[in-house]
């Protein structure tokens, strides 16, 4: 796709989005059933619910703005996963393991602000669609609650015990 003008670069940024999504669905459906700190298998399986619902949110933005909803891969997602499978290989302890997977959340959930803050303010200059920009809106919030509670656990007992464990 050409990207000459603001309407091109927020279809090719919804569509990263939409990919995103998508992809992390499954990856956090991987954590969640890697993952054996409670609050850490809790939060990714709430928040692969909410992804769900992400997803469901976006292919509603394309069809209010008449778009066909179609991914665009992002490598930077596909590498969220590769590095979630490089901890698997090269770690046996559940404890960091746990760390690097609340790691790798936090990351999906950076990437993923990122983009929505993008949309948004493409949004506003083209005066998209005020339901379109709810629904963003909505993903962004959700997404912005889920980073606060993966930062919540890291600063919980179990990780610090795993830090204090290795001082």
């Amino acid at each position: 796709m050409a990207l000459d003008t603001a309407e091109d670069l927020f279809e090719y940024e919804l569509r990263g989005a939409y990919y995103a999504e998508r992809q992390l669905v499954d990856l956090l459906d991987e954590l969640q059933t890697s993952a054996t700190e409670a609050d850490l298998v809790d939060g990714f399986a709430d928040h692969r619910d909410e992804t769900d619902e992400h997803v469901e949110r976006l292919e509603r933005v394309f069809a209010l703005l008449d778009l066909d909803p179609v991914e665009r891969t992002v490598p930077t997602v596909d590498a969220l996963r590769e590095e979630k499978r490089e901890a698997d290989a090269e770690s046996n302890d559940e404890a960091v393991q746990n760390a690097l997977y609340n790691h790798v959340g936090r990351k999906a959930e950076q990437i993923e602000l990122t983009a929505y803050e993008g949309l948004l303010a493409l949004a506003d200059v083209l005066d998209v669609d005020d339901e379109a920009v709810d629904l963003l809106e909505q993903n962004r919030d959700e997404d912005r609650a889920a980073l606060d509670e993966l930062e919540s656990v890291s600063e919980g007992g179990e990780f610090e015990s795993f830090v204090d464990r290795l001082l």
